[in-house]
Parts: structure tokens; sequence; C-alpha cells
């Protein structure tokens, strides 16, 4: 018997001068079909009859492309099933957010770490304690095979000293265990002198990310040190350097995007074009949303979409790869079996967004955690996609429920994954303007 097929529920569609543009949101697949050849397929489907189309036929809905499916297929059930048992299956990696310090000598109004007790600086009988953690952890989880040390703060080479003994630690502990490990920075950029890179590089260091608020007048205004000390030029020393040199790969800058800033990033866009070097810049827009410290009036997220696309056009004529997906939170650490935030006291979180908040701390390097692995219930209500499927929401694989520190802050804190962080309207114009972008 024939398979009856029809055209999956996750595919965006989009009409350009060379045909339509079709792409699976779930497998990632693009295709190009003109609109008679669409048009014959929905009919063959319709009527059951493939006739001279079955090749065609068949190549989309294989399931590398997933543009058709079987009838009878549920793919949002088959995309939870997939989803958790990713999850819980194939988890390999130890992400760990090492963060030394919440301090910072920046003063931005969003921080989602503003207004919590700052504390002191992370003390070396944690980072030992800490080390003895880890191994038991990787003793009781062999798949683990690889440990993703990320630096994170506050600004943490505030703790340069701290950082270097732990970066000897955890690449001392890696290399006893024969397992691979990396680094990773997440940094304000102004302390990311030759010295700290140097540093870093020689823990095999693949990635940083350096956040941008706009060209200097607007950066400056928005991360600002103590009493408005202006940053920017600092920070793109740091960067000309990185460009220049063979520390890092690639820089990573993060653009913060909101309605008060997003007319001036595309000068920003020009400006970082100037330094030559598009190939080694990542770029990367991160959507100011509130936080508990910083309540937002909401934006019309069509308005933030026609912005951000906007911004994407520029970077994409400038020179710059642009992304294909907008994914607003369906991988994310907090909700992975092997992750964990340890902050300056040992404390353990699953959400780098809390940090310095005690209500979300779930266990500490000091004490043997009951849970066989580091579990955070709050992070673990995977039936929050329930209303989304019985809406039968297209966008699942590149949302998923969307972020669930974002829900929290919604719904007043201290409900976790239990519901779902709608933007519904922002995911799907910027996927759709993302794709004929990248394809048109």
């Amino acid at each position: 018997m024939n398979t009856t097929y029809r055209w999956s529920d996750f595919c965006l569609r989009i009409q350009t001068k060379g045909g339509i543009l079709l792409k699976n949101g779930l497998t990632g697949a693009v295709v190009v079909v003109d609109t008679e050849t669409e048009n014959r397929i929905t009919r063959s489907i319709m009527n059951g009859e493939m006739g001279e189309l079955q090749e065609q036929i068949d190549k989309l809905a294989h399931p590398d492309t997933a543009i058709l499916v079987a009838e009878n297929f549920n793919e949002y059930d088959a995309w939870r099933d997939l989803f958790i048992h990713k999850r819980n299956n194939e988890a390999h990696i130890f992400s760990l957010h090492f963060i030394p310090t919440i301090q910072c000598q920046l003063r931005c109004d969003y921080c989602v770490e503003k207004g919590v007790d700052r504390g002191v600086g992370m003390k070396q009988d944690v980072i030992v304690q800490s080390r003895k953690w880890v191994a038991e952890h990787l003793d009781s989880h062999p798949e683990i095979d690889s440990i993703r040390f990320v630096l994170f703060g506050g600004e943490p080479l505030l703790q340069r000293k701290i950082v270097e003994q732990a970066l000897n630690a955890f690449h001392g502990l890696a290399l006893k265990r024969d397992i691979s490990c990396w680094t990773e920075i997440i940094t304000n950029g102004e302390f990311l002198d030759e010295k700290a890179a140097q540093m870093l590089s020689d823990h095999n260091w693949r990635r940083v990310q350096i956040t941008l608020d706009g060209p200097e007048d607007v950066h400056n205004s928005r991360r600002h040190g103590e009493s408005g000390r202006p940053t920017f030029q600092n920070i793109i020393r740091n960067i000309r350097m990185l460009l220049s040199t063979e520390y890092v790969p690639k820089v990573d800058i993060r653009i913060s995007f909101d309605v008060n800033n997003a007319d001036r990033v595309p000068e920003l866009i020009r400006f970082l074009a100037q330094l030559g070097a598009q190939d080694r810049i990542n770029l990367s827009l991160g959507m100011i949303t509130s936080t508990f410290a910083n309540p937002l009036k909401a934006s019309a997220e069509s308005i933030i979409a026609e912005k951000a696309l906007a911004a994407w056009k520029v970077a994409k004529d400038c020179g710059f790869t642009i992304p294909e997906d907008f994914l607003t939170g369906p991988w994310c650490v907090a909700i992975a079996r092997h992750s964990a935030v340890l902050q300056p006291d040992g404390l353990l979180q699953k959400c780098f967004c809390t940090t310095g908040r005690k209500e979300y701390n779930f266990g500490s390097v000091f004490e043997k955690l009951e849970s066989p692995y580091l579990r955070d219930q709050r992070y673990e209500h995977f039936k929050r996609t329930d209303q989304c499927i019985a809406e039968k929401c297209r966008f699942i694989p590149l949302c998923g429920g969307s972020c669930i520190y974002n829900a929290m802050v919604e719904q007043g804190g201290g409900v976790g994954g239990k519901h779902r962080y709608c933007q519904k309207t922002l995911i799907d114009k910027m996927n759709h303007g993302l794709l004929a972008l990248t394809y048109g």
C-alpha cells in the first residue's frame, strides 16, 4: 500500500522570485519548488496518485528532509519524544558555568544580577571542593566524555588569579580522566587584554562572547562604569587584539537589542565591518527581556522583529554571516542533565540568569546531592509544551516552550517550567524574515 503524505506542519513557506522556499524547522532542510510543482504535489498527495512525481515526493518525504510526512504521523508527539530522548539518553557533555565573582565594574541597568548581593570573590577552598565534586559526578556518569568550562560573572576577569587556578584544576582533572575539556568565557571585554588571552589560550580556549550595545555614544550610555565612565574604546581595543592574533578562533559579539537602541545597531554593525575581519566575528542579537530585577514594558513583537531583520540585512550586506534560524530556547543549558552554575560560595544553580538569588539554589559542592543527576525540578516540566501541541504550533522545534527563566519572571517566580513563554509573533516574523534574507 502506498503511503499517503501531507505537507509537514513544521514547514515555513515564503514566495521568492526563484520559487517557493520551504524549510522544516525541525530538520533544517530547505528546498525550492516552483508554484506549479507545489500545486501538482498537493493534488497528487490529495488524490493518492504520485505518478511521475514519485521520485521527487520520496526525496521531500525522506526523514532527513521531512518537508512531506505520512498523513497519520504525529509530528508533535514525535518531537517531544525526540526532545526528551536527546536530553536523557544522549547527554555526554558536562557544562559548568564557573562564576568566580558576581561583582562587575559596569553599571548596566538591565543586568539580570542587578540588586543581588554581590558578595566577595571565590576562595580557593571552593575550587578544591568543586574539583572533587565534579570528579565524583564523572565517576557516577561514565557516559560523560567532555567538560565545557564556561567562565561567567559578574565579570570573571575581576578574579584573574582564581580563574587561572580553576583552569589548571579542571583541565588537569580532564587530562587525568582522559576526556576533553575546553574553555569559554562570557565577558564585558574590558579586562580581556593580551595577558588574559594568553592565559585562556593555554587551556583550549574555543569561544569568547563580548557584549556591545551600539556605537560608542549608545554603548557608553548603557554599559558604562561607575559615575558614567566610558568603556567602549577599552573593549574595542581588546577586540582588535583578538582579531589580530590567534588566541581564539573567532570572537562572538553579542549586541544587546531593544526598542531603545535598535535603530542605532546598524551603525555599530557597519563600524565592526570596518575592522575587516568578518570571517572572524560571529554576530548575535541579544533580545533584552524582563528580569526579576528589571521588569520591562512589553514591546510589540512585530516591531522588534522588523528592526532586528533590518539589522541583519545590514550585517549581510557588510559581509557577515547571519543566522538561518531564530531560536528562543529549545536547547537550554538549564535543562541539561549534566550542567550546573557554580557560584562563588560553592552553591549550585541550573540557570545563570538567577545567579545570586538564593531561592534558586538546588545544592552545593560541599554536600552530596540526593538526585542521581544535576536536577532542579523547576526546570523539569517537559509537559509545559502541552498547550503548544494542542494549538499545533509549527514553531515548537524553534522554541520548545521558550526560555524557562522568562516564564518564571512573567509568572512571578517560583513556578519553574510549568508555564511556557510564548513569543509566537516574534518567532514567526524573525524566522520567515531570516529565511528570505538567507535564501530569497
